[in-house]
C-alpha cells in the first residue's frame, strides 16, 4: 500500500531532475519510497529527510518494500539526480522475502542536497515501470565542530567562555553569560546540549543569522537557584540537523570547573581521589578495572557532625544513551578523618562520554552536601568484558591446565566467519608488556577460548593483567570491556563460610530446604565490600555469584539457589568467597559439603554384649566370639562405607573394620575380636572410645564416641595343687613329690602375656614363707594350649605350721608388660594348714542337692530359718564322750567356728546354722569341716564337705517402687507436686553392713546412681529402703512413652564387689506426659505481590491466598498461644494464629499450649514478593529519584502504579496528586517526558523531566 509523504519541517519547493531515466517506456509512480538503514532524520529544514555520517559510514542502504507482482527477473533501481547509483534483480531464492536492499558505496555517493531522489522497480517482462514518489534530501558527511581529535580527554575544537566561575547569590540572581566560541561546519539547526554539572540548559537550535558566529546566551537565575549549590563541569556537545554527535573520538568541549555557593548552610562538597581536581576530569580507563574512591574530610570539631552519624553517598549521572544511572550507600561517621566511598568501576565506565554527579546527606535531619560534577573520560567499548571461568573474584590459580575465556551473547552477534581475537596482556614492574592472544572465526554463541598453562602462567605477578577481544567484521572492529585478574594463589585470610541448612555431619538434604538455601559467612563486612561467592559442584562445576553490599554486616547472608542444590545431588558442593574492599581482595578458606538424601542423626555406637546406664562390658561376655559394635544412623544409603573404630591401647588393643551399608539398613555391625578386647584388660578396668565413622560421597562423617569401661576380670579360678585340689585343707600328708601347681588356661589366653605366681604361708619356725615361682614370665605356646603348671615346692610346704593359712597367687598382664601395677590377679587360693590327714568323714549340710556328697548346692530360701549341719561318724562316744567342732570356711579362707558339741550316742550331732551366717555366704562357696576330740583319748579332722550357696533367685526379691506404682505403671510427671520418693520392702536375709547400688536409667536421660556402695543401716536392714528421693525435673527429662528402669543390687558378703552382688529384679515405668500437640509444621510460602505503606500502619492491603494463611491446633492442654519469630515478615494473631504478610524473609509461627511443661510446634513462612511503599514528597522527576535513592528505593512503573490505584483507590492516604512513574512518555529537542497517576483517582498525565520541570509527588518502592 503507498505511503504518504513525509513533511519537511519547513516548506521547500519541490525540484525534479534534469532528465528522465532512459528506457521507460510506461511509468507508474505506485512504489513505496525506498527508506534508509539507519532510519533517515525527519523532519530536515529543505528537504524531505536527512543522512549523516552514521548512515553512510559503511555505505548508505535503502530498503524495497515487496510490491504487487513481484517476481523473479523484476530490477530494483535506486537514482539520485538522474545517476542510477544501484541496481539489483529478484532471485527465485529471495523471491518470496518481504523487502530488498541496495547499498551505495560511500565513495559514489552524492553529499549535501541531492535534488531528486527516487527508487524504480521494472518487471520482468512486463514492460512497466513502477517508481516512487521523487524527493530532495540532505546527505552530510561531515561532524558538528570537525573531525577534532582522538588525544586528550575532551574535543579541542569546541571551547566557550563563562563570565564567572566562582558563583555566590548576587552573581546568581543576574545569571551567568555563556559565549560559545564558532565550530567548525557550523550550520543552521545545529543544537547545542549544554550541561551544567549533569543538568541540560536547554537552548534551541541555531537560527541561519548565527551561523559562523559566537554564541552567545545567559543562564538564567532560575536554572542556577534550581540547580543549586555545589562544583560542577560545565561543558557542552553538538547536534547537526541530521543527528551525527560532534566526535568523533570525543564529542565534549573542553570543560570549566564552576563552584556555587547559594546555601552556606550546606555541607562540604565531596571529591573523588582519581580524578583531575582542575578540570573535574575523571579518567575511566586509568583506573585499570580497580573501583574510584569518593572522599571527604570531617574535621574532630565540626559542628554538624557527632559520632554516631551516618552519611548517605549517592553517585548519579545519565548515560551516552541516556540511561538513568544511579548509586546509593549509607556508610558511619568517623570524625576526624577521611570518609571514604567506593564507586563500582561498572558504574564510572557506564559514564564515559557523560557526567557524574557525586553528594551525600547527613542521615540526622537529611542535611545534603554541595555536590560535585565530574566529566567522565574514557574509551567507550562496544562489547561487554569477557568472563574468565576458573576465577574466583580477579585470583586466578598459577597451576591449572588451562584457563577459559568466555563470551558473552553480545549484541549485534554479527556473523560467523567474524573474526574473534581474544587477548590476555599484562605489565611488568618495568612497564614492558605481556601479551598472548587467540583468534580464529567468531562461530555462534556460546563462544570460548582456552589458553593452556604454558600460555597463561607466564602472567603470574603481573601488574594489570586483563582479558579482552575484539571481533572484526567486514566493514567494523569492536572492542569489549576489560577482564581484570590476578593470576597466583593468594593466602586464605577469610574463614571458611558455612550453608545454614547443612547438618552437624556437613550434608545437605535437598528435601528439607525450602526455595533457597542460606549462605553464611562470619566475618566483618561493610556497606560498599564486593562480595564473589564460588560454587564448585562435583556436577555443576564452577559458578559465581556477586553482590555489592549495601550495609554493614556480621555474618554476611546470602541465598543459595536450591537448584545449585538439586543439581549436585549425590555428589559434592565446594564454597568459598572473595571480599573486595577499596580494590583490595581477601580470599576465604573453602567447605565442602556433600549433597544428598541426609544421614541424619549419626547415634552413638551400641555394643550389643554391654550394659547401658553405666556403658560397662563384662570381658567373659565376648570371650569367644568377640563384642558386636551396632553402629545406627538415620538415612543409611547403597555406597555408604562405615568404618569402625574400637579405640584402646595403641597396638593390639586398638581395631579398625569397614563396612558397607545398604538402604534400607537398620543398623551395620561389626565384630571385634577377642584379641583386640583382652589386650586391653586392666585390673581397675580401662575406657574403650568405640565410634564410627560413615563415608559418602568420598567426605567422612563422625559418630558420637560411646566411652565403654571395659571391666577387669574378676574372679578367675586361681591356681590348684594336684593333690589338694580346691580343698580348704592343705593336708601336708597328701602332697606327692611331683604335684604341680596348676592354673587353667583363661579367657584371651595369649602367647606374650606375664604371668606371676606365688605362695605364702607360715614355716614351723614361725618365720615368713614367700615364694615366687614366675616373676613376668612369658606365656608359651603349651601354657596357652594346656594352662601353666609348674612343679610345686613340696618339701617346702611340708615345713609349713600347722593350722596357719597359705595362700597361692596368680596374676597376669594381658597387655604384655612387666608393670605389676597391670597385673591382674586370679582368685588366691586360701589353704589352713593340716599336718595330720583327715581321718574322719565330711559333715553333711541339710536340703542340699544332692542329698549328701563332698560337693552340693543348697537355695538361701529354702534353708532359711533352718539350715542344718550333721556331723555322723562311726563308734561315736565309744570309750567316752567326743567333743566336736564345726567350722564354716568362708571363700576368703577364714574359718568360722560355729560352736563345740559333744557326741551322742546315737552317732549322729546337728549343729544349727544362723541365717547371719548363711547370708554372707549367698553367692559364694564354702567348705564345712570339723574337729573331733575323742573321749577315749585322741584327736582327729574330717574331711571337707564343699557347697555353693546360690543367689536368692529374682522371684524371691522385692521390687524398688516409686510412689508405690506397681512394675509396668506408668509415670506422669507434670501431675507430680514436688519429687518422687522410691522405697524398696525388706529383703531375705537383709542384715547390717551389706553393700547396696541402686540405679535408676532411661533412654535419652544421664543415669541417676542413687546408692553407689551404701552400707545398709540396721533400720533398713530390718524395714527395707525408703523416702530415697527421684527429681521430678529428672523424670521431666526422659522423653515422652520413655521407660525408666529401677536396678537394684546388694552384696550380702558385706563387701565392696559388685561383681558378686545379686541383681535384684528391675522395676520398669513408662513416662507418659500430657497429650501431644498436633499443628502442621509444613513450610509456607507467601509470594503473591502485596504492598505496605511505611508510616501507615493501619492502611493495609486486602489478604488472601498468596499473603496469608491459618492453621489451627490440637491436642495438647488449651488455651494455645500463637507467636511469630519476626513480626517485620509475618504477623499473627495470638488466639486465633491466623498468619498475614508483613514483609519479605522468612519468620516461623510457634503454638505454646498450656501443659506444664508448655509444648511448641511450629512452622516456617517464607515470603517474597513484598513491597514497601515510602513517600517521596512533591518535586522534580530529578529530585523525586535522587529521595528515591537516599531511601533505597525506585520509582514505580505506570503498571505499578496502576496497581497501587487497584489496592488502595481513595484510601491512598499520601496525597491527592499526581505520582512520578519510571514509565517514559516521549522526547521532545532531547527533553524526556514520563508519565504520572493520581494513585487516588486513576488520573494519568505526562510530566517534563528537568531541572526546572514539572512537580509531581512521589512514593518509592523496595
Amino acid at each position: 500500500m503507498k505511503k504518504a509523504a513525509e513533511k519537511p519541517l519547513a516548506s521547500a519547493k519541490k525540484k525534479r531532475g534534469p532528465g528522465t531515466p532512459p528506457n521507460s517506456p510506461s511509468v507508474v509512480e505506485d512504489l513505496d519510497s525506498p527508506y534508509s538503514i539507519p532510519m533517515s532524520v525527519i523532519p530536515v529544514l529543505g528537504a524531505a529527510y536527512g543522512l549523516g555520517r552514521r548512515h553512510i559510514k559503511d555505505g548508505l542502504t535503502y530498503a524495497f518494500e515487496r510490491w504487487t507482482q513481484c517476481r523473479a527477473g523484476d530490477e530494483f533501481i535506486i537514482w539520485m539526480n538522474g545517476i542510477r547509483m544501484a541496481f539489483d534483480r529478484v532471485t527465485p531464492a529471495n523471491e518470496s522475502d518481504p523487502r530488498f536492499f541496495l547499498v551505495i558505496p560511500r565513495t559514489s555517493l552524492l553529499l549535501q542536497f541531492v535534488d531528486d531522489v527516487h527508487g524504480e522497480v521494472r518487471r520482468v517482462g512486463a514492460g512497466t515501470v513502477s517508481t516512487s514518489e521523487h524527493q530532495r534530501i540532505l546527505i552530510l558527511n561531515t561532524l558538528p565542530g570537525g573531525e577534532g581529535n582522538c588525544d586528550g580527554t575532551y574535543h579541542t575544537g569546541l571551547t566557550f567562555t563563562l563570565s564567572h566561575t566562582i558563583i555566590d547569590s548576587v552573581i546568581a540572581s543576574r545569571g551567568v553569560d555563556v559565549t560559545i566560541r564558532a565550530w567548525a561546519n557550523m550550520r543552521v539547526n545545529d543544537l547545542v546540549m549544554f550541561y551544567w554539572g549533569n543538568h541540560r540548559f536547554e537552548l534551541p537550535p541555531i537560527l541561519p543569522s548565527e551561523v559562523g558566529r559566537d554564541l552567545s546566551f545567559l543562564i538564567t537565575p532560575d536554572f542556577l537557584s534550581a540547580v543549586g549549590d555545589g562544583h560542577f563541569v560545565v561543558q557542552f556537545y553538538l547536534y547537526d540537523e541530521v543527528l551525527d554527535e560532534s566526535g568523533p573520538c570525543h564529542r565534549w568541549s573542553k570543560p570549566v570547573p564552576v563552584e556555587v555557593v547559594l546555601n552556606t548552610t550546606l555541607l562540604e562538597e565531596p571529591e573523588i581521589i582519581e580524578a583531575d581536581p582542575d578540570l573535574l576530569i575523571l579518567d575511566a580507563d586509568s583506573l585499570h578495572g580497580l573501583p574510584a574512591t569518593g572522599s571527604v574530610f570531617i574535621r574532630r570539631n565540626h559542628p554538624a557532625f557527632v559520632a554516631g552519624d551516618h552519611l548517605i553517598w549517592t553517585v548519579m549521572g545519565s548515560t551516552p544513551e541516556g540511561e538513568e544511572v544511579s548509586y546509593s550507600f549509607r556508610l558511619p561517621v568517623m570524625l576526624a578523618s577521611y570518609n571514604d566511598f567506593s564507586i563500582p568501576n561498572a558504574i564510572v565506565r557506564s559514564l564515559i562520554q557523560s557526567t557524574l554527579r557525586i553528594s551525600y546527606v547527613r542521615e540526622r535531619e537529611m542535611l545534603a552536601s554541595r555536590p560535585t560534577v565530574y566529566a567522565v573520560a574514557g574509551i567507550r567499548y562496544t562489547l561487554p568484558e569477557p568472563e574468565v571461568l576458573q576465577r574466583h573474584g580477579p585470583f586466578v590459580e598459577p597451576d591449572l591446565p588451562f584457563i577459559t575465556a568466555a563470551m558473552p551473547d553480545y549484541d549485534p552477534p554479527g556473523n560467523s566467519g567474524d573474526d574473534l581475537q581474544v587477548n590476555i596482556l599484562g605489565e611488568h614492574l618495568d612497564g614492558s608488556v605481556e601479551r598472548v592472544f587467540s583468534h580464529r572465526a567468531a562461530g555462534v554463541h556460546p563462544r570460548f577460548r582456552d589458553f593452556v598453562n604454558a600460555q597463561y602462567a607466564r602472567f603470574e605477578g603481573l601488574l594489570r593483567t586483563r582479558v579482552y577481544y575484539l571481533v572484526t567484521g567486514p566493514v567494523t572492529v569492536r572492542e569489549s570491556e576489560r577482564r581484570y585478574i590476578q593470576i597466583g594463589r593468594p593466602a586464605r585470610t577469610l574463614v571458611a563460610p558455612s550453608i545454614q541448612e547443612a547438618d552437624v555431619t556437613n550434608n545437605i538434604d535437598p528435601a528439607t530446604v525450602g526455595s533457597v538455601a542460606t549462605f553464611e559467612a562470619r566475618a566483618e563486612f561493610r556497606a560498599g565490600d564486593e562480595v564473589t561467592i564460588k560454587y564448585v559442584g562435583s556436577v555443576t562445576a564452577s559458578s559465581t555469584i556477586e553482590y555489592l553490599l549495601a550495609v554493614d554486616s556480621n555474618p554476611f547472608l546470602a541465598d543459595v539457589p536450591k537448584k545449585l542444590i538439586d543439581d549436585n545431588l549425590d555428589g559434592t558442593l565446594r564454597v568459598s568467597y572473595v571480599r573486595r574492599r577499596f580494590g583490595v581482595d581477601e580470599l576465604s578458606e573453602e567447605k565442602t559439603y556433600t549433597i544428598g538424601r541426609a544421614l541424619g542423626e549419626l547415634f552413638p555406637p551400641e555394643v550389643v554384649e554391654a550394659t547401658t546406664g553405666p556403658d560397662e562390658l563384662d570381658p567373659r561376655l565376648v570371650a569367644i566370639s568377640g563384642a558386636t559394635v551396632r553402629c545406627r544412623y538415620e538415612q543409611p544409603k547403597d555406597g555408604d562405607q562405615v568404618e569402625v573404630c574400637w579405640r584402646g591401647l595403641s597396638g593390639a588393643g586398638t581395631y579398625f573394620e569397614s563396612k558397607d551399608a545398604d538402604r534400607g539398613d537398620t543398623f551395620v555391625e561389626v565384630v571385634v575380636p577377642p584379641s583386640a578386647i583382652g589386650f586391653n584388660i586392666h585390673p581397675q578396668g580401662r575406657d574403650i572410645d568405640v565410634s564410627f565413622k560413615v563415608i559418602r560421597n568420598g567426605v567422612p562423617t563422625d559418630s558420637p564416641v560411646l566411652t565403654l569401661n571395659l571391666l577387669t576380670l574378676s574372679h578367675l579360678p586361681g591356681a590348684t595343687i594336684d593333690s589338694i585340689g580346691e580343698s580348704a585343707i592343705l593336708e601336708i600328708p597328701k602332697l606327692d613329690d611331683l604335684d604341680q601347681t596348676r592354673v587353667a588356661p583363661w579367657p584371651y589366653i595369649e602367647i606374650g602375656q606375664r604371668m606371676w605366681l606365688r605362695n605364702e604361708g607360715t614355716l614351723d619356725t614361725d618365720a615368713i614363707y614367700l615364694e615366687e615361682t614366675y616373676v613376668g614370665r612369658e606365656v608359651s605356646v603349651a601354657d596357652v594350649n594346656n594352662g601353666p603348671a609348674p612343679f610345686t615346692p613340696v618339701s617346702r610346704l611340708r615345713r609349713l605350721k600347722e593350722w596357719t593359712p597359705f595362700t597361692i597367687d596368680f596374676g597376669v598382664t594381658f597387655n604384655h608388660t612387666n608393670n605389676p601395677a597391670d597385673i591382674v590377679w586370679f582368685e588366691t587360693r586360701h589353704h589352713l594348714v593340716q599336718t595330720e590327714p583327715n581321718v574322719f568323714p565330711h559333715p553333711e549340710i541339710r536340703y542340699s542337692s544332692p542329698p549328701s556328697g563332698p560337693e552340693v548346692v543348697i537355695s538361701p530360701i529354702t534353708v532359711e530359718n533352718k539350715c542344718q549341719v550333721l556331723v555322723t561318724y562311726p563308734n561315736m562316744n565309744q570309750g567316752g564322750t567326743d567333743m566336736m567342732t564345726l567350722y564354716w570356711i568362708g571363700a576368703d579362707g577364714v574359718p568360722i567356728e560355729v560352736g563345740t558339741q559333744p557326741g551322742l550316742d546315737g552317732g549322729t550331732v546337728t549343729f544349727n546354722i544362723s541365717n547371719e551366717l548363711v547370708g554372707v555366704s549367698i553367692n559364694t562357696t564354702i567348705q564345712l569341716q570339723y574337729e573331733v576330740i575323742l573321749g577315749r583319748g585322741g584327736e582327729g579332722s574330717s574331711e571337707v564337705q564343699m557347697v555353693h550357696v546360690q543367689a536368692i533367685p529374682q522371684a524371691s526379691l522385692p521390687r524398688a517402687l516409686i510412689n508405690n506404682v506397681a512394675n509396668g505403671g506408668s509415670i506422669n510427671p507434670a501431675t507430680l507436686t514436688g519429687d518422687a520418693m522410691l522405697r524398696m520392702i525388706k529383703w531375705p536375709y537383709s542384715a547390717k553392713d551389706q553393700v547396696a547400688w541402686l540405679t535408676l536409667s532411661a533412654s535419652g536421660a544421664v543415669t541417676q546412681n542413687l546408692l553407689v556402695e551404701h552400707q545398709v543401716s540396721e533400720n533398713e536392714a530390718t524395714n527395707g529402703f525408703a523416702n530415697i528421693t527421684v527429681l521430678r525435673s529428672w523424670l521431666m527429662s526422659v522423653p515422652n512413652n520413655g521407660t525408666v528402669t529401677i536396678d537394684p543390687r546388694i552384696n550380702f558378703n558385706q563387701q565392696n564387689d559388685k561383681g558378686m552382688a545379686v541383681v535384684f529384679p528391675p522395676t520398669q515405668y513408662r513416662i507418659a506426659h500430657t497429650t501431644a500437640l498436633v499443628f502442621d509444621s509444613g513450610a509456607v510460602y507467601f509470594n503473591r505481590k502485596t504492598f505496605f505503606l511505611d508510616g501507615y500502619p493501619n492502611v493495609l492491603p486486602i489478604f488472601g491466598s498468596g499473603n496469608s494463611i491459618q492453621r489451627v491446633a490440637n491436642g495438647g492442654t488449651r488455651p494455645y498461644l500463637y507467636s511469630t519469630s519476626n513480626a517485620g515478615v509475618a504477623h499473627v494473631d495470638a488466639t486465633t494464629g491466623y498468619v498475614t504478610m508483613r514483609g519479605n524473609g522468612s519468620a516461623v509461627i510457634s503454638v505454646r499450649d498450656s501443659s506444664v511443661p508448655a509444648q511448641v510446634r511450629s512452622y516456617p513462612v517464607y515470603a517474597s514478593n513484598a513491597v514497601r511503599c515510602v513517600g517521596l514528597g512533591r518535586s522534580t522527576l530529578g529530585n523525586i529519584r535522587s529521595s528515591a535513592n537516599n531511601a533505597g528505593a525506585r520509582l514505580p512503573s505506570l503498571d505499578e502504579a496502576r496497581e497501587l490505584h487497584q489496592v488502595f483507590g481513595y484510601l491512598w492516604p499520601m496525597g491527592n496528586a499526581l505520582y512520578w512513574t519510571s514509565t517514559f512518555s516521549h522526547s521532545f529537542f532531547f527533553t524526556n517526558y514520563y508519565y504520572g497517576l493520581n494513585i487516588n483517582t486513576g488520573e494519568i498525565l505526562a510530566g517534563k523531566d528537568h531541572v526546572i520541570g514539572d512537580h509531581f509527588n512521589g512514593v518509592g518502592l523496595r
